[in-house]
Parts: structure tokens; sequence; C-alpha cells
């Protein structure tokens, strides 16, 4: 989707606040609020399940140190496979591993309210996905920089209706943390069907 987006700090909404000031006063407060209550980690368990934590851990241990050429090499490949519409070996690796299955779990058990679930590393790099994505990297878009980079504890963007669904989806991105330490290390992007969210 592409939508005009806005973050919210974890601060109060001030110039005294740390970071980039956004325009939150553009959002509806009542649908901010049911958004970061569906998904807040009461709501969505699964952040901070062992299984997931462990997968963006792994994937971290995995990339630490990685250069940036590497990491636009890898994206590239994904774009062009994804533009050409043949095989795509990383992304079947990704969307049919292990947290990508309890991801779909979680949307399946949604009751509609979760269209789709994209997890990250520190490197803003794919671990899970419920869905299709034109790109591996996602380290150069608000969605991982707002929260990783910046100091949100939510992103999300301005509805939109979606073309094939006709529902009306907003973006939200959370941070990843490690229970044993409090510490981000991965980002999690929530697509949720904003008239579903009081269900």
């Amino acid at each position: 989707m592409t939508q005009t987006r806005y973050w919210i700090a974890g601060c109060a909404i001030s110039l005294l606040c740390v970071g980039t000031l956004s325009m939150a006063s553009a959002a509806d407060p009542a649908l901010e609020g049911a958004v970061r209550k569906a998904v807040s980690p009461q709501a969505q368990s699964w952040l901070s399940d062992p299984a997931v934590v462990g997968a963006v851990k792994s994937q971290n241990a995995k990339h630490a140190g990685i250069a940036q050429s590497k990491i636009d090499e890898m994206d590239n490949q994904w774009k062009a496979a994804t533009k050409a519409g043949g095989a795509n070996p990383a992304f079947d690796a990704v969307s049919s591993n292990a947290v990508s299955k309890q991801l779909k779990q979680a949307v399946a058990g949604s009751n509609g309210r979760i269209v789709e679930i994209l997890l990250m590393d520190d490197h803003g790099l794919n671990v899970g996905q419920t869905a299709g994505t034109s790109d591996f990297w996602q380290g150069d878009e608000p969605k991982w920089q707002k929260i990783f980079t910046g100091n949100a504890d939510l992103y999300m963007t301005d509805p939109e209706k979606d073309d094939k669904s006709g529902a009306t989806l907003t973006e939200a991105s959370v941070p990843v943390l490690d229970p044993a330490g409090k510490q981000k290390i991965g980002v999690a992007m929530i697509v949720l069907d904003t008239a579903k969210l009081g269900q």
C-alpha cells in the first residue's frame, strides 16, 4: 500500500521528544488507541514467544557484521525474481520457515483483524512473513526505521482502502524485544483491518 505515514513516539508528543517530531496530531486518537491495543504484547502474545524471539535472534547472529553491499545484493536478487514472476528461492525459504507458519496461525486466529504480518531483524531483513513482499530488505523504509533506529514504540500508516478486499487497512509497526533484557532485536509490522479492531 502507498500511504501518507505518521509515527507515534514512545514519549509524549512534544518538541521535547528525542528524534524527529511527526504530525501525530493528524491521527485519529480513537484509531490510534484501538491500534495500540490491537498490537500490544498482551494482544499479540506471539511477539514474545520464544520461537519468534529465537528466530529473530538467530538471524541477527547470522547477519552480524553483514556489509550493506551484501544486503543490497540479496535484496536485488529478491526484487528481480519477484518482478520476473519466476522462482524465488529466497522468498520460498522465508515464507515456508517455522516462524512464518506460526505467524500465519496468528493471522488465521485473529478473526480477520490481522491481514498480514511481516517480521524483520535488526538490519530490516525479512525473518518471517505471511504474504508476499516485493523486497527482502525493509531497512530503508519508515516501518523499520521509525521503530528500530528511531524512538517510536508505534509507527502506523493512514488507513487506506485495499483495492482487492475493499477493507480499510492500516500498517502498524512495533518493536520485537528480547524478554530477557528487554533490548530491541527486531520489528514486526502488523496489517490491521480497521473495521474489525473493536471486535
